[in-house]
């Protein structure tokens, strides 16, 4: 207590307020300290199957975080479907230890996630304020349990994919709105929450999780997402989409392909543009969001103080091997834009280090100086935001789940030359350095049976990693013979 008189700072406060070295003394984790002395805030705003080349047209959020932060260029999902990717980012953990394999079926879905897993409880015991804005995870309603650990909870509870007829959870008071834009009440609810956190001394978590690009259900088929407002509608009319320039674009030899492309039919170049123009127009309103939380932050003093991370739950594919969609194995829905602006990262920097999202709570954690009520399954890269060198796994797990049967699909690993998954019998085996559009499986061939079956051996050990056991550096592969 003498030592925190003299630095003039209250037991109440001095989780907050207190220089690294003395919370290192009193037991508590060292985090990043902001320039005023205080642990950041951390501000997450999420997309939903967005590209990460959709970034190119984000000008707001290109020159508001990447200019002013780092863009970690080689960052992925390992688990692309909407579900699943969420569970890793509020659990910190794989599928195969939080229970979430899908979006539906005994194994999907909110029903599979343990409400009482939320890594934002650690961040309340630790004195943060904490709020979650936006999509949860498929299935919730408001007649479902309130996940733990959140002070301020207003998921999307009703009409989650409709963009115009939808509800908040709104602390337990739903709130239904008809003629407005989802994104746009989004960022106005954001907004609000931050500034009713800035109100008290106490930082904040803050989870701002959309909806675009998302294509529009609401019961009519699968239109596109539509546009936020009239200036938006027009916009984008020449856009051609950025598939048509990769020679996996409906591609003609698909019999050496695991099965998801092997026997499908040509993607329809008209429908793919459409698609792409309409996920163009929907974002203009994500990125005016971005703008709008930067100007919110600042005008309550708090954006110096302030790490704001920015990504997509997966990647998308408009074509690549005749496939539209995600939850496949393949670069273009695996590949996620990862942003991260805050004080100690320098602006503007760049980084190639292969992260994915299940690092992005382990990240958040050492950030604040939060210590994990249980394993995580990802790594922290902060080392490599304040720019430092970092070790780092040289192979990634990467999955796909199903609706029935055991609630897998396709699982396997990647590294900076190999992709490799399983499915039973069918597999696949694509070399980034030879074939960097992934045209042609090399599972069966018998120039890489050697390191298929190192690849085999290193995925049967991470299949059921746990912690530590999910980041191995096993050392390098041989060439192909």
């Amino acid at each position: 207590m003498l030592l925190l008189a003299v630095l003039g700072v209250t037991m109440a406060d001095r989780s907050s307020t207190l220089p690294s070295a003395v919370q290192a003394a009193a037991g508590a984790p060292v985090g990043l300290l902001t320039d005023s002395g205080q642990r950041p805030n951390v501000v997450f705003v999420m997309t939903d199957d967005m590209r990460e080349d959709d970034l190119h047209w984000m000008p707001h959020t290109r020159r508001l975080l990447a200019d002013r932060g780092m863009d970690l260029s080689d960052a992925i999902s390992p688990h692309p479907l909407c579900c699943p990717a969420r569970a890793e980012l509020v659990s910190g953990q794989y599928a195969q230890n939080n229970g979430v394999q899908h979006n539906k079926g005994p194994f999907g879905g909110f029903q599979a996630l343990d409400p009482t897993q939320e890594i934002s409880s650690w961040f309340t015991k630790a004195g943060y304020r904490t709020g979650f804005v936006g999509k949860f995870l498929n299935g919730y309603t408001d007649a479902d349990v309130r996940p733990s650990g959140w002070d301020h909870w207003d998921a999307l509870s009703a009409g989650v994919y409709d963009y115009f007829d939808f509800a908040f959870d709104n602390d337990g008071d739903p709130e239904r709105y008809r003629d407005s834009y989802v994104t746009d009440v989004i960022a106005e609810r954001t907004n609000a929450t931050i500034r009713d956190f800035a109100r008290d001394d106490d930082p904040f978590l803050v989870y701002s999780w959309h909806l675009a690009p998302h294509y529009r259900i609401n019961g009519n088929g699968r239109p596109v997402p539509p546009p936020a407002s009239p200036r938006d509608r027009g916009r984008f009319a020449a856009a051609v989409p950025p598939s048509f320039r990769n020679p996996s674009f409906n591609e003609r030899a698909v019999l050496d392909q695991p099965r998801p492309f092997r026997n499908r039919r040509m993607a329809d170049p008209e429908l793919v543009t459409t698609e792409h123009r309409a996920r163009l127009r929907a974002l203009q309103s994500v990125d005016r969001a971005v703008e709008s939380l930067v100007e919110t932050l600042r005008e309550v003093g708090e954006l110096n103080d302030t790490v704001i991370v920015f990504t997509s739950d997966n990647g998308y594919s408009l074509g690549e091997h005749r496939f539209v969609g995600k939850n496949v194995l393949t670069d273009e829905a695996l590949q996620v834009p990862l942003l991260v602006r805050g004080p100690g990262i320098g602006r503007g920097t760049t980084s190639d280090l292969p992260v994915t999202l299940v690092d992005l709570p382990a990240t958040f954690t050492a950030l604040a100086g939060v210590k994990p009520g249980w394993t995580l399954d990802g790594a922290s890269f902060l080392p490599t935001l304040r720019g430092q060198d970092q070790p780092f796994r040289d192979a990634t797990l990467v999955q796909t789940g199903d609706d029935g049967g055991d609630g897998w699909a396709y699982r396997g690993l990647r590294t900076s030359r190999f992709l490799y998954g399983v499915n039973g019998a069918d597999g696949f085996l694509y070399d980034a350095l030879r074939d960097p559009h992934q045209l042609i499986n090399r599972f069966d061939d018998p120039g890489y049976l050697v390191i298929r079956a190192m690849l085999e051996e290193r995925r049967t050990q991470l299949l059921g990693c746990t912690g530590t056991t999910c980041n191995p550096t096993f050392g390098p592969l041989p060439d192909p013979t």
